[in-house]
Formats: C-alpha cells, sequence, structure tokens
C-alpha cells in the first residue's frame, strides 16, 4: 500500500513542529502538561523575536513588556518541548480541559480559534472512545504449549 502526502500538508505539520507552535484555525497539536509559570515577556529589536524573563528588572531594552503565564507542554508532533503564551482567560479555559483530563483521561489538543479580530489559544479534550479486546477462552498450559 502505498500513501502519498501532498506538500501542503508537510508544510503545515512542519509549521507546527516548533518550539513555540501557532496552529491556524482548525488544526491541531496534541499535547501533554509539563509546566506552567509567570514571566515576563518582551519583543527584543536586536533578536527580533519574543524574550521571557523571570525578573522585571531583566527586561531592560525590550518592548512592549507584559506579565504573561508560560505553558510548557509535550508536543507530540514535535517529539519534544514547546511553548504556548497565554492570557488570564486562555489560562482559565486550560485549567478546565486540564481538569477535565484529570477526571475523564484522553488527549488534550491546542488550536487556536478566532475571536473577533484576534486569535485566541484554545484547548479542548479529546475523550478516549470505548475499545474492545477480543479474547478466546484459551487456557494457560495451551499457550505454554505455543511459546514454550
Amino acid at each position: 500500500m502505498t500513501v502519498t502526502v501532498e506538500g501542503g500538508d508537510l508544510e503545515s505539520l512542519k509549521r507546527l513542529k516548533t518550539s513555540y507552535p501557532r496552529p491556524a484555525e482548525g488544526e491541531e497539536v496534541p499535547i501533554t502538561f509539563i509546566d506552567m509559570r509567570e514571566v515576563f515577556a518582551g519583543w527584543s529589536p536586536e533578536l527580533k523575536r519574543t524574550v521571557y524573563k523571570k525578573d522585571f528588572m531583566e527586561t531592560q531594552g525590550l518592548k512592549r513588556v507584559r506579565e504573561v503565564i508560560l505553558l510548557e507542554v509535550y508536543n507530540w508532533l514535535l517529539e519534544g518541548i514547546s511553548f504556548i503564551e497565554l492570557s488570564e482567560m486562555e489560562l482559565n479555559q486550560f485549567r478546565e480541559v486540564l481538569d477535565q483530563f484529570i477526571e475523564k483521561g484522553g488527549e488534550i489538543v491546542y488550536t487556536r480559534k478566532r475571536q473577533d479580530q484576534w486569535m485566541i489559544n484554545y484547548f479542548r479534550l479529546v475523550e478516549p472512545g470505548p475499545w474492545s479486546m477480543d479474547v478466546k477462552g484459551t487456557s494457560m498450559d495451551k499457550l505454554l504449549e505455543k511459546y514454550v
């Protein structure tokens, strides 16, 4: 059996396999929660990217400094650690999903959705479906004879 993957599909997966994934609306990244911490984020003109600092005093020279929650997750597409910057509203929604995950199990997926003119981080729980196993009535003696 041959499976063909279109070029666009490879590019979208590549974009989600980063340390700071930003899925488009409808794209999902399966994640596992590791840790969260409050940090200061600011834009570094020299590095041309957002920089995260633990102390406000370290933010000199950064633009648009703000306090954010940095979520550390295991990104199953990347097969490594990723970070997601959350606002207070997004943190509350993530906590609700995390509580459901602890209660029911399943898998947490990260996506983003449009709210007015902004794209916000959004998490949802994919609950495990019922699964069954075909078990035959076989005695242990017969199994041991087969494998020994």
